[in-house]
């Protein structure tokens, strides 16, 4: 089950990617805390979120392709500087009492544009850390260690904005980064076969038909991207589904702890074995997944929500392990951190525009209809590729 960790280099880049994860989540929900008493508007939340992630769009493939052609390791540890920078501008403005939302907005597409660039370099370096048999356990622990910090870095974010404020959690995450700066700046990344380049516009098309030619990314991101668009906005449309059922606050983060709980034990579960199912397991998890959030359709109470949240989370994840490993294991090192690229645009990015699609739904129907929509079209689309013999 823990394979992965044997490796000292991967566990020291497992437990620095925990602790500034867990810094993470601790400034998102103090700063959500903050906006909100900044403006006392929901809408600003929903735009800081936008801006936050609007540099993926613009950036994300971009990121690919500078993670193929210049070094990894520069590229991370400038880019968690750059965060460490952010979260400590944040940490003084508020500490000064000069911080603005539009401080917040500035310092948000920082932040995104330096994720843009460090995550497609982030996924290329993880095969490197571990032997090939291990990649699955490897990909699997990573996806434990981020759903860890879910669950536990907003409950400490609450214990922790009380007694040393919003500040005191900005400051957090940036000894976090500072942290995790320092764990990959001493990493020992194999070197990589000397090629010349390609120009970026050429490296960018180069990746594009690399992935509409295969005929396992291909399909993989494919899938991905019907399950980001079409099922992981149930995350986003959480707080609207709380208010149905007559939950508070409180009764949101139960919720949230549900989906975080699902997604450790599907993590868990993954890593215990010792390849990663390929395709058919990818496609079979999206498969219950889909069927899982149809199941919004009909569930109205609380206990059975919470079993509903769970199940997702542990699905979701174990979909998401089996499309990454299947991707990683196929994928061409030269053509790595571009395709890495476009999972991470389709992750972050495509949700955005799905929560967008479903809350329009909601609005006219119901939340609990459009999401179970959503987990029709995740399945059906599924269960097309399951007939696909080169894909499964």
């Amino acid at each position: 089950m823990l394979a992965a960790l044997r490796s000292r280099t991967y566990r020291r880049f497992w437990l620095g990617s925990l602790v500034s994860n867990l810094g993470l989540w601790i400034q998102t929900i103090a700063l959500g805390w903050l906006v909100y008493d900044l403006t006392h508007s929901a809408s600003w939340l929903g735009t800081v979120s936008f801006c936050g992630n609007a540099p993926t769009f613009v950036l994300g493939l971009v990121g690919g392709a500078i993670a193929d052609r210049a070094s990894r390791r520069l590229i991370m540890t400038a880019s968690l500087v750059v965060l460490a920078a952010g979260s400590a501008a944040l940490a003084l403005l508020t500490q000064a009492g000069h911080l603005t939302v539009w401080h917040v907005i500035a310092i948000s597409m920082l932040s995104g544009a330096a994720t843009s660039l460090y995550t497609p370099a982030m996924h290329s370096v993880v095969p490197s850390l571990v032997r090939p048999e291990h990649l699955l356990n490897a990909i699997s622990l990573n996806s434990v260690q981020f759903n860890i910090a879910r669950a536990v870095g907003p409950a400490l974010a609450g214990l922790l904005y009380g007694p040393i404020g919003p500040a005191g959690c900005f400051a957090l995450n940036a000894c976090g980064f500072l942290g995790m700066a320092l764990v990959v700046a001493r990493l020992r990344i194999p070197s990589r076969p000397a090629e010349a380049p390609p120009p970026m516009l050429r490296a960018l098309r180069e990746g594009l038909a690399y992935v509409r030619r295969h005929t396992v990314i291909g399909p993989a991101i494919f899938l991905a991207a019907v399950m980001s668009l079409f099922g992981f906005p149930y995350i986003i449309l959480l707080p609207a589904v709380a208010h149905g059922l007559g939950l508070d606050a409180r009764g949101l983060g139960y919720l949230m702890a549900c989906v975080g709980g699902g997604a450790v034990a599907g993590g868990l579960a993954m890593s215990t074995l010792a390849r990663g199912g390929g395709p058919r397991l990818a496609v079979r998890g999206t498969i219950a997944f889909g069927a899982v959030l149809s199941s919004f359709a009909v569930v109205d109470s609380v206990p059975a929500t919470m079993v509903v949240l769970l199940l997702l989370g542990a699905l979701q994840t174990v979909a998401i392990a089996a499309l990454t490993t299947t991707i990683q294991t196929t994928v061409r090192d030269g053509m790595r951190g571009r395709v890495m690229s476009m999972v991470m645009v389709i992750f972050f990015g495509f949700s955005t525009f799905g929560g967008l699609i479903a809350g329009l739904i909601g609005d006219r129907l119901t939340v609990p209809w459009a999401l179970a929509a959503g987990g029709v079209a995740t399945a059906a689309v599924a269960v097309v590729l399951a007939r696909s013999r080169t894909f499964t």
